[in-house]
């Protein structure tokens, strides 16, 4: 029983540290898109817009609060201008 205990302790430690592993990159990824949207001079409204969705929505997409899927990650380099790969390097 004990044994069992510290298995699962253990095992829920290394789920968090690889959640915070996972959100790090997501962050990174997030960092490059309002960068880059920064140098091209976007506002999240207008790229909101692009995308047809809310501009809530989309804030949400940049704070972290909306999962981004690769279907959305393409559509945002293309307005973007930039390679969806450009997102992924140096992680």
């Amino acid at each position: 029983m004990v044994l069992h205990f510290f298995i699962s302790l253990k095992l829920k430690r290394v789920k968090k540290m690889e959640k915070k592993v996972v959100n790090g990159k997501v962050n990174k990824i997030l960092d490059k898109i309002i960068a880059r949207r920064n140098e091209i001079g976007i506002t999240q409204w207008e790229l909101a817009t692009k995308l047809n969705i809310t501009n809530n929505g989309y804030f949400k997409v940049e704070k972290g609060m909306t999962k981004l899927d690769v279907k959305r990650l393409i559509e945002i380099a293309e307005i973007l201008n930039i390679s969806p790969a450009y997102f992924l390097e140096d992680l």
